[in-house]
């Protein structure tokens, strides 16, 4: 009997100390919850209650929130088991939600998960940036789909702009733009099913340097192949729209035409940017001057034609914006190259590829003219392995400027390489709580399809910290 009364003790002891921890901020199993929703939780709708000692949202026909904690939790770690019971469909949703507004406000970030888990999104990172509009960041495809009636467990950590997510112990996403609130409510949603969740948890994690606490740095804005979010891309109205919204620099696409011209056109046929069809390569000049390269994108930019890379340089030529001209195709670029050479735009433009051989060439050819490698790889390893790969590779084609898709790049991996004097532009950024991020972290160009966003961020650098003039890639 003593050893029945001490070990119960213990157990007292033991369960007395878990309530005290001070880095459980939230701990909730819905075994004692007398009323519809646990003590603090707050929902948007009537979509959510306490069933059987777990928590049951019933949202067939749409999408419902809720959200427990307080505004200033920071970083943390979220655990909850999730069970879908029935769906609209295979690609409907349940999710965990963090650094959030209050149930009804916007923006939140959310770990969500479909029933159809092997689809391309079947898991995401996304925020909601406002009443209308979801802002995806990251996704992954799982080996299987979820099952209904079998529940899956859900780890979400969150610290600074990082964020990780793990399905039954298995990481599955990882991003570095967790960049809406820095702290915020934590809580579930779903969409377009009935699903349970139970034993919710959270634990807090240690304090990080704030995105906010560093300083915003002004850096290049790059038009990506012009201002092409509202006029047809690689034309000249385009780059006139990029200049007017205040882009440091537009990008444009070139191939050669079937008689030797360098022309602008990004993909290898002219059917989804013209009203013609065809090869760029099977057709010539004049065939290409007879196409509308304006309409498809507004009425307004019917007669647009497909521009020569001169008639381009012409265009960019003492504007004060940079030409960047994307080499699409091998066996071009030295005709580039003498081409910016004839427009004497060696300080006016600068070459990308994601072509290594093109990039090296460039190099060989005119090693005063900036070129960049592109590059959209999702590396693995730590921020110093990544760098040390990139930087490999930079030296190996001869450039010290790299333009990578902003999804390779995080705080961690842009200071690693700045160690190895590596010069950083991030594509494609249509995003203004990224294209922050990106600038706080030290990032030298951002190529968008929103100069006019770009351009207003910029601004808002520059005055803060008073500086002018733009950033050129070394050489």
């Amino acid at each position: 009997m003593k050893r029945i009364f001490a070990l119960a003790s213990i157990l007292l002891v033991a369960a007395s100390c878990r309530a005290a921890d001070p880095d459980v901020l939230l701990n909730e199993d819905f075994s004692r919850v007398a009323a519809k929703l646990p003590r603090g939780w707050s929902a948007d709708g009537d979509a959510w209650r306490v069933v059987d000692g777990q928590l049951r949202v019933e949202a067939l026909d749409g999408e419902t929130r809720i959200v427990a904690g307080k505004p200033d939790w920071e970083n943390y770690e979220i655990t909850v088991t999730a069970t879908f019971d029935q769906v609209q469909n295979n690609s409907r949703w349940l999710a965990v939600v963090f650094r959030s507004e209050a149930a009804g406000k916007t923006p939140w970030s959310q770990f969500c998960l479909r029933l159809g888990c092997s689809q391309r999104n079947g898991a995401e990172f996304a925020v909601r940036t406002n009443d209308r509009r979801w802002t995806v960041r990251g996704a992954a495809r799982l080996k299987e789909d979820c099952q209904l009636g079998v529940p899956r467990q859900l780890r979400v950590v969150v610290r600074g702009t990082d964020v990780e997510m793990f399905i039954d112990g298995r990481r599955v996403l990882e991003n570095a733009y967790c960049v809406d609130r820095e702290t915020g409510r934590v809580g579930l949603a779903a969409s377009g099913c009935v699903a349970r969740f139970d034993d919710f948890v959270v634990r807090r994690l240690p304090s990080s340097t704030r995105l906010s606490e560093m300083p915003l740095k002004p850096c290049q804005m790059i038009a990506h192949r012009g201002y092409s979010a509202v006029a047809p891309e690689n034309t000249l109205a385009s780059i006139d729209h990029a200049m007017r919204a205040g882009a440091c620099a537009a990008e444009c696409d070139v191939r050669i035409s079937k008689d030797g011209h360098i022309v602008a056109m990004h993909d290898a046929t002219v059917d989804r940017t013209t009203n013609g069809k065809g090869n760029v390569a099977e057709l010539t000049l004049a065939e290409l001057r007879e196409l509308d390269a304006g309409s498809w994108k507004n009425q307004k930019f019917a007669g647009e034609r497909v521009p020569t890379l001169d008639e381009i340089l012409a265009k960019h030529k003492g504007s004060g914006c940079l030409a960047v001209i994307e080499i699409k195709v091998e066996g071009i670029t030295q005709r580039v190259i003498q081409a910016i050479r004839d427009a004497d735009m060696l300080d006016e433009a600068a070459i990308i590829s994601f072509n290594a051989a093109v990039v090296r060439e460039a190099r060989e050819i005119e090693p005063r003219l900036p070129s960049a490698w592109l590059c959209g790889e999702q590396l693995k390893g730590t921020p110093s392995e990544r760098a040390d790969w990139l930087a490999g590779k930079a030296a190996e084609y001869k450039t010290d400027t790299l333009d990578l898709g902003y999804s390779m790049l995080s705080r961690e991996v842009v200071a690693e390489l700045k160690q190895r004097n590596i010069v950083i532009w991030a594509y494609t950024v249509n995003d203004p709580t990224v294209m922050e991020a990106l600038m706080r972290w030290g990032v030298d160009g951002i190529t968008t399809d929103r100069p006019d966003l770009a351009a207003a961020m910029r601004k808002k650098a520059t005055a803060k910290i008073g500086m002018v003039g733009d950033k050129r890639p070394e050489r």
